[in-house]
């Protein structure tokens, strides 16, 4: 039956083919074929045959599993193959391990005598070994012990033990031994110990006691003492969550689920290079020479460097440090940028708005100053217009210290002092100068340039301390002053001094808008009232009103109904009064005009502490 098998594959098989012939390749693995390194191998090997061949390539596996069933005759295994693939054309041969390699020299070549054959993943003195005459070529597995223990040496320098770990399966064996020579290289400081087809528990509660000292190689682990097969990659997981120290290993397949470094090779690199021999041997003809083998490579986890602490500075230059967590920064770099900007921005913006608001607040202080030297200016202009009555006002008392000094002089000359008489003359003196000082206080209190003092006073002694200080004014004019103080609640917050300065305005030019007429119209009258809003101040007269056109104008700056004035008497009296949160306002009543003033009480007493407006 071989042999029929053989003589059909020969009339099938040509010895290359053309890169637009569609391709069979067969693929024997003598391990397990779903490791997760071949896996990884064939996929790469696979993706890179399809990239570089037009033509599709039909892929056909087999596995002799020696791993598993190592006591089973392979010769039953060649009938079965040769009736599978009998009629079947080959154009390449993939060969992984040293068993398929061995299933191949013993059947192939009566199966298959034509068809190219590429060896993957063998040891590097297998393939040197194979006979001449096998014309097989493909890639040795370099596995890099020495390099792997210079990386363990580096990141644990203090190191004085070394325990290998290995299974009981020739691929283990294999490994093991290469593993033994390279750390035969380093017995004069390191312990080595063995750990060769134990179980994983039994490794793992071994590893688990190990001191920091202490380096762990694991070899591979494909069966136990007892047989039991595993997958390293499982294994060295198990193992490495297990363990108190760092664990190295030499396979790709093993970064990522516990080991810390290593001295790897690509897989993807060795599946792009068996593609390689791969197509030659479809489209040209294999090659008996075997291909460069592949350079391993520092490789690190850095999720168990962290974990153990180790240095990754101390890492071979070059070194590909995986599974590196990224910084916050580095994962939201661009959400990072934009709040960084909004953040410059927001930063900008209140700087600005605090220098704006420094502005401001220098202009508003600057203007405030301003308006106190205009509320000084306009004081000192009244002043001057009630010059002539504030001199009568002062020189009556003066006059009459004078007259009652006299007297005295006179009854003191004349020998005949009368203490009741003297009595009377002091008292008089006193009182008139006691008058005169009120006066003159009065006087003072209006000019001086104060700061604003910001209190609690009543609205209708106010009034009562204006109409003293005018007295003399509407005596000089022939004209009275009249109030009617009826508001309860007359207690206000502000300038006393200020508010005294808007009634001033009023009744003056109460006084001015009635200078004309008949001496019983040249009245002014002042009332106060309780109102909702507040405590309201009237000031009337009698001289017949405004004109309808000039009252909206009436307090607008510069605008006078006088002939000679400057019209800032109004526009200065409502800066006053808004200051002081109220209101002012000019109207017509039956009989002449009337300027309405309302100011808010002030609050209850326990909170009359609390500051209002500043004043401008």
């Amino acid at each position: 039956m071989l042999a029929a098998a053989t003589a059909a594959a020969s009339e099938t098989t040509t010895p290359g083919r053309k890169p637009t012939d569609s391709a069979q390749v067969l693929v024997i693995t003598g391990s397990d074929p779903y490791l997760p390194a071949f896996v990884a191998i064939d996929a790469a090997m696979r993706d890179a045959v399809a990239k570089n061949r037009q033509a599709p390539v039909n892929w056909l596996y087999e596995s002799i599993d020696t791993l598993r069933f190592s006591s089973r005759p392979d010769q039953l295994l060649a009938d079965v193959l040769a009736r599978k693939y009998e009629g079947v054309r080959i154009d390449a041969i993939v060969l992984v391990t040293e068993p398929a390699v061995e299933f191949y020299l013993r059947h192939g070549a009566q199966q298959w005598p034509d068809t190219p054959a590429i060896y993957n993943f063998v040891a590097a003195q297998y393939a040197r070994e194979l006979p001449a005459d096998a014309r097989l070529t493909g890639v040795t597995a370099e596995v890099d012990f020495e390099q792997t223990l210079r990386i363990a040496l580096s990141l644990q320098p203090g190191a004085r033990r070394a325990i290998v770990i290995a299974g009981t399966a020739p691929w283990d064996q294999t490994l093991l031994a290469s593993a033994q020579r390279a750390l035969a290289a380093h017995s004069d400081h390191i312990t080595v110990e063995i750990l060769s087809g134990q179980t994983p528990s039994a490794i793992g509660a071994h590893l688990a006691q190990q001191s920091p000292d202490t380096i762990v190689l694991f070899v591979s682990l494909l069966a136990d003492a007892s047989g039991l097969a595993y997958v390293p990659r499982d294994v060295l997981a198990r193992l490495s969550a297990e363990s108190a120290v760092p664990v190295y290993g030499t396979f790709e397949s093993y970064m990522g689920s516990g080991l810390a470094a290593g001295a790897l090779e690509s897989f993807r690199a060795r599946g792009e290079r068996i593609s390689e021999l791969v197509l030659r041997a479809i489209d040209a003809g294999a090659s008996t020479l075997p291909a460069e083998p592949l350079r391993s490579h520092c490789v690190a986890d850095a999720r168990q460097l962290a974990r153990f602490g180790l240095d990754s500075g101390r890492l071979p230059a070059g070194c590909d440090v995986r599974f590196l967590e990224p910084t916050f920064f580095q994962r939201y770099w661009w959400q990072s940028l934009l709040v960084a900007l909004a953040l410059v921005g927001q930063s900008l913006l209140i700087a600005s708005l605090l220098l704006q608001h420094r502005r401001r607040r220098a202009a508003e202080l600057s203007l405030q100053a301003q308006r106190a030297q205009l509320l000084h200016a306009s004081r000192l202009a009244v002043a001057g217009e009630l010059t002539a009555s504030i001199a009568h006002e002062i020189n009556q008392p003066l006059g009459a210290i004078l007259s009652n000094a006299d007297a005295a002089e006179m009854l003191v000359q004349s020998g005949q002092i009368q203490r009741e008489e003297l009595l009377h003359i002091l008292a008089d003196i006193r009182r008139d100068d006691l008058r005169a000082s009120e006066v003159i206080k009065r006087l003072r209190a209006l000019l001086a340039r104060h700061v604003v003092d910001r209190r609690r006073f009543s609205l209708n002694q106010a009034i009562e301390d204006t109409a003293a200080i005018l007295r003399a004014e509407a005596r000089r004019r022939v004209a009275s002053i009249e109030y009617s103080l009826d508001a309860i609640q007359a207690d206000v917050m502000g300038d006393p001094v200020q508010i005294q300065q808007v009634i001033i305005n009023l009744i003056l030019n109460a006084f001015d808008a009635s200078a004309g007429l008949a001496p019983d119209r040249r009245r002014v009258r002042i009332e106060t009232s309780d109102t909702a809003r507040g405590v309201r101040v009237t000031v009337r007269d009698y001289a017949g009103g405004i004109a309808a056109s000039d009252l909206p104008r009436l307090f607008d700056p510069f605008f006078s109904t006088k002939s000679a004035g400057m019209g800032l008497g109004l526009s200065i009296a409502r800066s006053i009064v808004e200051a002081h949160g109220g209101t002012i306002t000019a109207a017509n009543g039956d009989i002449g005009a009337e300027f309405c003033m309302t100011l808010p009480i002030a609050p209850p007493t326990e909170y009359a502490e609390q500051p209002v407006p500043a004043a401008p």
